[in-house]
C-alpha cells in the first residue's frame, strides 16, 4: 500500500510538469509583450530604469498615446496604420485569389511538358529565395514605372513574395477534398469552373482563411520592403517602429506605442475568426 502511495504521488508531480513547463514557456513569450505594452505609458524618465509594476514601479500617463492619437503624430500614425491595413488586406486577398486557382489548377490537372511536381518545386523555390535578393532589381523597376513610395508598390511586391506560400497551402487543402465529388457534379452537368466554384472552394473554405491569415501576417510585419519603397506616402506601422526615434536619442515609449498599435488589430482579427483557423489546420488531419 505504501508502494501504491508513493507511486500515486509521483505520478501527480509528473502530471504536473508539463503545466508548469507550459507557463514558463507562455510567460517567455508574453513578458516582452508585456513590457511594451507597459513602456507605452511610461514617462521618458521610468523608462531608463527596469520598472515592471504600474502604479508601484512607476506612475502610468497617457502622455505618448496622446501624441500619437491626438497630436502632432496624428496624421503620420493614422496614415501608417490605414497603409497597414490596405497593403495588407489587399496583398492576403490577391494571394488567395491567384493561389487558389492555382493551387487548384496542380492538385486536379496533370501537364505534360513541365510535371506537376517540377512546377510545384519551382513555385517553392521562389519562397525560398531572399527578398533582399530582389530589392534592387525590384526598385528599379518600380521606379521606371513611378510606383515609389505608393501603396500600389508594396502591394505588388508582398503579393509576389506571398503567392508560393498560398499555392502550396491551397494545393495541399485541394489534394484533401476526393475529386469524385467535383466528377459527380459533372456528370449532373456541372462545368469544370462550376465546380471550382460551388464545390471546390466552398469546401476549401479553411484552407482559403488560413492562407490569407498567414499571406496577412507576412504582409503586416513587413519592414524591409518598406523601407526599400517607401518614404512618406506609403509607410507602414513597422516602418514606424523602426524610425521610432528623435534627434535626441531612441524613444522606447513612441516605440512601445507603436508596437502595441500595431499588434492589436491582428489580435483582434484572430479572436474573430479563431475557430475557421482552429478547423483549417486540422482540416484532413483525421481521415477516415
Amino acid at each position: 500500500m505504501s508502494y501504491r502511495r508513493n507511486g500515486t504521488k509521483r505520478f501527480a508531480i509528473l502530471d504536473f510538469v508539463p503545466y508548469l513547463l507550459l507557463t514558463i514557456v507562455i510567460v517567455f513569450l508574453l513578458f516582452p509583450v508585456y513590457w511594451m505594452v507597459i513602456t507605452s505609458f511610461k514617462r521618458p524618465i521610468d523608462t531608463t530604469t527596469p520598472t515592471l509594476i504600474p502604479f508601484v514601479d512607476f506612475q502610468p500617463t497617457l502622455r505618448t498615446w496622446t501624441d500619437i492619437v491626438f497630436g502632432f503624430n496624428f496624421y503620420q500614425s493614422i496614415r501608417a496604420l490605414l497603409n497597414s491595413i490596405i497593403t495588407a488586406t489587399v496583398s492576403a486577398t490577391l494571394c488567395v485569389l491567384i493561389g487558389g486557382a492555382a493551387g487548384y489548377g496542380l492538385s486536379r490537372f496533370r501537364f505534360e511538358k513541365w510535371k506537376n511536381r517540377d512546377i510545384a518545386s519551382f513555385i517553392l523555390a521562389q519562397r525560398m529565395m531572399p527578398p533582399a535578393v530582389a530589392l534592387v532589381p525590384l526598385f528599379i523597376m518600380m521606379n521606371y514605372f513611378r510606383l515609389i513610395d505608393t501603396i500600389i508598390a508594396i502591394i505588388l511586391i508582398h503579393t509576389a513574395f506571398n503567392l508560393p506560400f498560398a499555392i502550396w497551402i491551397m494545393k495541399d487543402f485541394f489534394d484533401e477534398i476526393p475529386v469524385e465529388i467535383e466528377e459527380a457534379a459533372m456528370v449532373d452537368g456541372c462545368t469544370r469552373t462550376d465546380a471550382f466554384f460551388k464545390i471546390a472552394l466552398p469546401l476549401a473554405a479553411p484552407g482559403l482563411i488560413v492562407s490569407w491569415i498567414f499571406c496577412l501576417a507576412f504582409s503586416w510585419n513587413d519592414l524591409m520592403v518598406v523601407l526599400a519603397m517607401a518614404y512618406n506616402k506609403a509607410v507602414t506601422l513597422p516602418w514606424m517602429i523602426a524610425t521610432g526615434h528623435s534627434m535626441r536619442a531612441l524613444e522606447w515609449w513612441t516605440i512601445s506605442a507603436y508596437g502595441t498599435l500595431a499588434i492589436v488589430p491582428p489580435m483582434i482579427l484572430a479572436a474573430l475568426i479563431q475557430k475557421y483557423i482552429v478547423r483549417g489546420l486540422t482540416f484532413g488531419a483525421v481521415k477516415g
